[in-house]
């Protein structure tokens, strides 16, 4: 991706068709022909009044054309029928063509326009109108005869002709061979050898076989060293702590993968607002290349937080609904990357999350982690259930919990992290029958018992949980904060014990891709599920899942255009679509569709129904902070009861 500055991949796309041009004109005048326009019309190049002379084509038709259709060639010369063409741009549209089926393999092709002039347009008075016909004789695709290397000596013939993938009698284009020259380079940057030189030379076409032979010059120069390892700019951060992070290492044998990877991750690290792509530079010894990274430290504490509005949903529900999230988090401590975290949640659910993580433990790129927790769901019995004083209450159920967690990163872009995690859950009576559902993998239904009391069945239960969790994760985002291509997947399953014996997993599927000049689109799936039983209430052959342990679904994070956190289920499914137009480094605005159900405790093998949610947004980032706005609608919503998310962040 970035390349060393002295490194030499001659793109001689041009050069190329210059030489097909010159074969395929060398043994005949009229290989490649453009007819030029009768000589009334368009070989006068100005009008009376001195004024260049304009054309209306009337029509444009095509003739032996197999490989394009005339849409495509229509679109390659540039028609519109209302337009007016000088007798250069009419040229031009021509030598178009005969690019295109130059760079798809058809060498030999001949264009010859017969061009007609018409009867003029009254309201088109003074300008000449014409109808053209291309006739086109496509001859045969290319195909790479006699491939000649030379100077080859780290590898092999059969090396180098797998990378170029240009095997004999196959097709031959530019572009394939562009291609080829490229990933030939990249096999020798990883072997030590960024100097290399490939030189196509020598190319000799056969019209009668439709082959051409070449040779391929390639100048290896010496097997290169990384040699200093440097950073600058520097300020809050120690150099050691971003030096430990990165894979390239001095003395060490050069490696262009490292360095790809050692600028994703100088990127992705959160500590530099910004850094210089060109992270190479020579060094006095000719076989060693220095590595230097020149940075723009960013503000690395941020605070942030988000506040959600719902508009009331009816003359009788007077007041708006507001759910909050205040988050504080420093990812480089004192510049030494340590890490420290506080969350704090209110609505429906209230949660209190602090962490801390220490990097490098005993010199080794290990992430030992720490956090204690607090989790409140609260919710008003039935809606409308009055308890025995005749009043509404309100019951909540309750976790408190805590963990240890280890992190590492191996492979460049995977990332390993196992967590052991204690819970104290508590869920009060609540007046309602106990919800239990037949096994994850069981369809056969449970039925009530109509003899039971339902205030009998509801009973408080609380119990401690302990647990063990693995998560893996690939990440291939060119940058973490505004990505622009890669793509970000996640897996994670848990396994508890004591008095939760629970079951879960996590899928996460984020792919992002550029389509226009700064457009892009990110599309994201996840999924999740719980099952088990809790010993107190149940058995093998029954489900019981706390609330606590459910997944909820809603809001800013994952179906917007929703109360926050308002459906939950044991399984959990949702789907993110963005398309981005790219703004600045860090700023984006975008539009959104966002899917999502969950399962129901009665029937966790069947999801309800989809629920959709769509609107609008921006990301706007500056050295001092963030502001994210997002403005979702539910399916079904007028364009004022919209939910608006506003997530400020500031950092220090």
């Amino acid at each position: 991706m970035f390349r060393y500055q002295l490194l030499r991949i001659f793109c001689f796309g041009g050069l190329l068709f210059w030489l097909i041009a010159t074969f395929g004109t060398a043994d005949s005048a009229d290989a490649t022909k453009h007819t030029p326009p009768p000589e009334k019309s368009i070989t006068e190049t100005e009008a009376a009044d001195g004024t260049q002379l304009r054309y209306q084509i009337r029509e444009l038709h095509f003739n032996g054309n197999d490989h394009f259709d005339e849409k495509t060639l229509t679109e390659l010369f540039g028609w519109e029928q209302e337009g007016a063409y000088s007798r250069a741009e009419i040229i031009d549209g021509f030598g178009r063509i005969i690019a295109a089926y130059q760079e798809a393999g058809f060498v030999f092709a001949e264009t010859v326009p017969n061009i007609v002039e018409v009867s003029e347009n009254p309201s088109f008075t003074g300008r000449t109108h014409l109808a053209i016909t291309l006739d086109i004789v496509e001859g045969k695709q290319v195909r790479t005869g006699t491939l000649t290397l030379t100077g080859n000596e780290v590898f092999s013939d059969i090396d180098i002709r797998d990378q170029l993938g240009l095997r004999e009698g196959g097709l031959f284009t530019s572009e394939r061979l562009e291609q080829g020259i490229e990933r030939l380079q990249a096999l020798y940057s990883e072997r030590g050898y960024p100097k290399l030189e490939i030189v196509p030379e020598d190319f000799r076409f056969s019209t009668e076989n439709g082959t051409v032979d070449f040779r391929l010059d390639i100048r290896e120069g010496t097997q290169v060293q990384i040699g200093e390892v440097k950073v600058s700019g520097l300020e809050k951060t120690k150099t050691e702590v971003v030096l430990r992070e990165i894979p390239v290492k001095p003395n060490r044998r050069f490696d262009q993968r490292d360095v790809d990877a050692s600028y994703r991750q100088l990127r992705n690290s959160g500590y530099f607002y910004q850094v210089n792509p060109n992270l190479l530079e020579p060094s006095d010894a000719e076989d060693k290349i220095n590595f230097h990274a020149r940075v723009t430290e960013a503000k690395t504490g941020r605070l942030s937080g988000i506040i959600g509005y719902a508009p009331p949903e009816s003359e009788a529900d007077a007041a708006p609904q507001l759910t909050g999230v205040l988050e504080a988090r420093e990812t480089n401590l004192l510049g030494t990357g340590r890490q420290l975290n506080v969350y704090w949640k209110s609505g429906l659910l209230k949660i209190l999350r602090i962490g801390y993580a220490e990097p490098w433990i005993f010199g080794k790129p290990l992430t030992v982690g720490i956090e204690y927790g607090q989790f409140r769901q609260q919710n008003l019995n039935s809606s409308e259930l009055l308890n025995l004083s005749g009043e509404d209450t309100e019951t909540a159920a309750e976790e408190r919990s805590g963990s240890v967690s280890a992190t590492t990163q191996f492979g460049r872009v995977f990332e390993g992290v196992m967590t052991l995690g204690y819970k104290r859950i508590n869920v009060p009576n609540t007046g309602l029958p106990i919800q239990r559902t037949t096994p994850f993998d069981s369809q056969t239904p449970v039925f009530p018992n109509p003899n039971l009391n339902p205030l009998d069945a509801s009973v408080p239960y609380s119990g401690t949980k302990y647990s063990v969790t693995f998560r893996l994760t690939r990440d291939t985002r060119d940058y973490f904060l505004n990505p622009t291509r890669g793509r970000r997947d996640s897996i994670a399953f848990e396994v508890s014990r004591s008095d939760f014996q629970l079951r879960k997993a996590w899928l996460s599927l984020q792919q992002y891709f550029p389509t226009w000049r700064k457009q892009m689109v990110a599309v994201e799936l996840h999924g999740a599920a719980v099952w088990g039983f809790t010993a107190p209430l149940a058995n093998e052959s029954n489900i019981v899942v706390p609330s606590t342990e459910l997944f909820y679904l809603g809001g800013a994070t994952t179906l917007r255009g929703y109360d926050e956190d308002w459906f939950s289920g044991p399984r959990r499914v949702y789907a993110n679509l963005e398309y981005r137009f790219l703004v600045g480094p860090d700023s984006q605005v975008f539009v959104f569709t966002d899917l999502g159900s969950v399962t129901s405790i009665e029937a966790p093998s069947t999801f309800d129904g989809l629920r959709v949610g769509y609107g609008f947004g921006a990301r706007l980032a500056s050295k001092s902070g963030i502001l994210r706005i997002d403005y979702g609608l539910a399916a079904g919503d007028s364009l004022l009861r919209g939910k608006i998310h506003v997530n400020l962040g500031a950092s220090f």
